[in-house]
């Protein structure tokens, strides 16, 4: 693995690169927004670097790339415009996406923005519209309140599923619905593994905390501009580009209605299950992800 900070439009992005010697080229986009690339380098990039040429990256301002300047203008065609750059100076001339979560979201925009320079996409547990992710995200903390009697928790949960509420109004929700649901929020995300033990890979990767100080920046920013709140289902229909849907059985985000979208608008696309996963299939049954992403991109 060779890592380093290359200098993107002005700020140094930090970059993982495996196996620099394959032709085959997977990019991947973490999540978030501002969730670096760690735990997909945990195993993922290696195991998948025995046949590609796996590169990774803390997007703009996340974690151990150069942080975004109060003042600074960012947003989401930022981040697409860095990863155009970022491929031409790697001297490649084609890639493959894999975008996870909110990276999924990036991976959109940059097959539309820059067909020519995508092979095949690979989206795990994409979020496609941030309104249906988080409808789904209270609809499960709503269940868990039941679960538990909380009726202070029912009450905060069902006065937005019942209400009319915006795609950011929704998204602001989820934080002040996580406090009624302490620790037990965690578990919406996690089937195969627990939230404790992904605690302990991020921790392998950046064991101390401050390191993530300025990656709010990112996040607010993003926030702040408010493209990512716009619906991007329609759109599934342009992309040109073979594609894999990793979906998990249990995943809060990538929900019905956004799977529905995918085998609706996708020209070209698949879908594989992971019955045993929620939000995070590349940790929760590894092997079978790792096969199933070389399956789909060398086949």
């Amino acid at each position: 693995m060779n890592s380093s900070f290359i200098t993107i439009r002005g700020t140094r992005l930090y970059v993982e690169q495996y196996n620099e010697a394959s032709k085959d080229v997977l990019l991947y986009l973490h999540g978030g927004p501002g969730s670096s690339c760690i735990d997909f380098c945990y195993y993922q990039a290696k195991a998948l670097s025995d046949s590609l040429r796996v590169v990774a990256l803390d997007q703009r301002g996340v974690l151990r790339s150069d942080p975004i300047q109060a003042d600074e203008p960012f947003g989401v065609d930022d981040i697409i415009k860095d990863l155009e750059e970022l491929r031409d100076q790697l001297g490649v001339d084609r890639w493959n996406l894999l975008g996870h979560s909110f990276g999924g979201y990036l991976a959109v925009k940059y097959a539309l923005d820059y067909p020519d320079s995508i092979r095949k996409i690979v989206f795990e547990s994409p979020c496609f519209d941030v309104y249906s992710a988080a409808r789904s995200i209270i609809s499960k903390a709503n269940d868990t309140f039941k679960e538990n009697n909380n009726p202070k928790g029912m009450e905060q949960t069902s006065k937005y599923l019942s209400g009319d509420y915006s795609a950011e109004e929704l998204w602001n929700a989820i934080g002040s619905i996580f406090e009624f649901m302490g620790e037990d929020k965690d578990l919406l995300y996690f089937k195969g593994i627990t939230p404790d033990e992904y605690g302990e890979i991020m921790k392998i990767g950046i064991p101390s905390n401050e390191m993530w100080s300025h990656t709010g920046m990112h996040t607010q920013k993003l926030q702040d501009e408010g493209e990512f709140f716009k619906n991007l289902m329609p759109q599934l229909s342009q992309i040109p580009h073979p594609t894999l849907l990793i979906t998990g059985a249990y995943d809060p985000v990538c929900c019905h209605v956004q799977q529905q979208a995918y085998q609706q608008h996708m020209h070209d696309g698949k879908r594989v299950l992971f019955e045993h996963s929620a939000h995070f299939p590349r940790l929760e049954e590894p092997e079978k992800y790792t096969n199933e992403v070389l399956r789909f991109i060398l086949g």
